[in-house]
């Protein structure tokens, strides 16, 4: 009798996981059109968070050699932060990276940069994949020549931003999920530059730099890379992943983008584009007017939208009905849980939403994932056929200026090995399927008992077979 249930529970086992095999494809996406598709040719809405931290922690101090961290001391190398994520229904992660760090260069402290970085943000974009959602790798804080990247700037630097996206590319060319983003916020200062969306294209002289400390700016004459000359650096990689353009203005001004857009060979160019309250395109008509035409020849991307993170919440309704009707995707700043009045979504890492931005988000993207399913659902361990190689991680020594995070509050919501695949398998299928194979299960869990307890008896001379 112990044989046959042991049996019994390994059949059972085994149905459960069933589900699990060949429905893991690879996460993958591109452009069709004016939209984006999964490699099946599903049409996606990315809906997503940016996390911040790679992208100045690794090179902050007043002396060199810098930087103090890789990932800010937050639990950024652990699956259930982005379990968490996903759990929201988000499906989209935005990684902001800082140049130097990448390339190892002006002083960055090796602990944090080079290969130790290049290897914890590869752990962060499999992760982020393992948890079912798409990476989007962003250059965010940048700087010319001999200068520290301890600020945004202006534009992509000519010295280092076109050796930086021709590493990163051909780290990820391979790897069909990610999306690049070539720059996080351009702009220009006032009256430096008379037509400015042509340097955006093909580069322009600027004249000072933002250091980030004291001085904020520096006086220097400095050339920077235009939006085409890093689209030829990519695909020049062998990369044909999706690459983002954001418009100028922080991003927030796209009036000239659709009139200078670039060319690329694959035909995979995004529009970036940045929308909060109180910029200079905060209102439905601006956006008529200047991003509604673009979206009819190519995907547009918000990168980063917020609103107060107590509340009362102004901005973020009105937006989410705009860009939904306009089939835009969208992510918020930030997944990061800072004690700030606005633009935050979380209060700890475990996904405990703010009263204001947090709730209202979290809200939304549960009315958008009932109506539609836009990225595969987490799967488990066979998940893992999606990622590039596992680097080998380099241990981050702690912060000396921040907290330790909380790990009691980002948990796997999963115990055995086991017990989570199947978990996740069989809920990640619909109530019918659900439901018939519960009940298969009960009657073929029920017929191998009866049929043990059959021959148990025939052994014990209680029952004659028949004649």
């Amino acid at each position: 009798m112990a044989g046959v249930m042991a049996l019994a529970i390994t059949i059972s086992a085994g149905l459960s996981l069933l589900p699990l095999l060949g429905s893991a494809a690879p996460l993958a996406i591109h452009v069709s059109g004016n939209h984006l598709v999964d490699g099946a040719g599903k049409t996606i809405q990315l809906r997503g968070a940016n996390v911040s931290g790679t992208e100045y922690s690794c090179d902050q101090g007043s002396t060199a050699p810098y930087g103090w961290s890789i990932y800010a001391g937050q639990p950024l190398d652990q699956l259930s932060t982005y379990q968490a994520m996903q759990a929201w229904g988000i499906n989209v992660v935005r990684v902001p990276l800082n140049e130097d760090c990448w390339l190892s260069i002006n002083q960055v402290d090796p602990a944090f940069s080079g290969a130790n970085y290049r290897n914890a943000i590869q752990t962060e974009v499999n992760l982020i994949q393992q948890a079912g959602m798409y990476p989007i790798l962003d250059l965010h804080w940048s700087a010319p020549g001999s200068a520290s990247a301890q600020a945004q700037n202006p534009e992509p630097d000519q010295d280092h931003s076109p050796a930086f996206w021709q590493s990163v590319a051909t780290t990820y060319k391979s790897n069909p999920a990610v999306i690049f983003e070539l720059f996080n916020e351009p702009f220009d200062y006032w009256g430096t530059n008379p037509d400015p969306w042509a340097g955006w294209l093909n580069g322009d002289t600027q004249t000072q730099y933002q250091t980030g400390g004291n001085p904020y700016t520096v006086n220097l004459n400095w050339q920077t890379a235009g939006m085409q000359e890093l689209i030829n650096t990519v695909r020049a990689t062998g990369a044909t992943q999706p690459i983002m353009a954001n418009g100028l203005d922080w991003a927030n001004d796209m009036s000239g983008w659709l009139s200078h857009a670039p060319s690329d060979p694959q035909h995979q160019l995004i529009a970036g584009w940045h929308s909060y309250p109180g910029e200079l395109c905060a209102d439905t008509a601006c956006w008529d007017q200047n991003v509604a035409p673009i979206t009819q020849t190519y995907p547009v991307v918000v990168t980063e939208t917020g609103d107060s993170s107590a509340g009362p919440v102004t901005f973020l309704p009105g937006f989410f009905n705009w860009a939904d009707a306009h089939g835009l995707s969208y992510l918020a700043w930030t997944w990061n849980p800072w004690q700030h009045p606005d633009n935050v979504l979380v209060k700890d890492w475990n996904g405990t939403p703010t009263a204001g931005e947090g709730l209202s988000w979290q809200a939304h993207l549960a009315l958008r994932s009932s109506s539609s399913q836009s990225a595969p659902a987490q799967t488990g361990a066979n998940h893992k056929a999606a990622l590039a190689p596992s680097p080998v991680q380099a241990d981050s020594p702690s912060p000396t200026n921040a907290p330790a995070p909380n790990r009691n509050a980002a948990l796997a919501p999963c115990g055995a090995a086991i017990t989570c695949s199947a978990h996740w398998a069989v809920s990640n299928q619909p109530v019918s399927l659900r439901l018939g194979l519960l009940v298969f299960g009960v009657l073929l869990l029920g017929f191998l008992l009866f049929g043990g307890l059959v021959a148990m008896m025939k052994r014990r001379g209680q029952l004659s077979p028949r004649r």
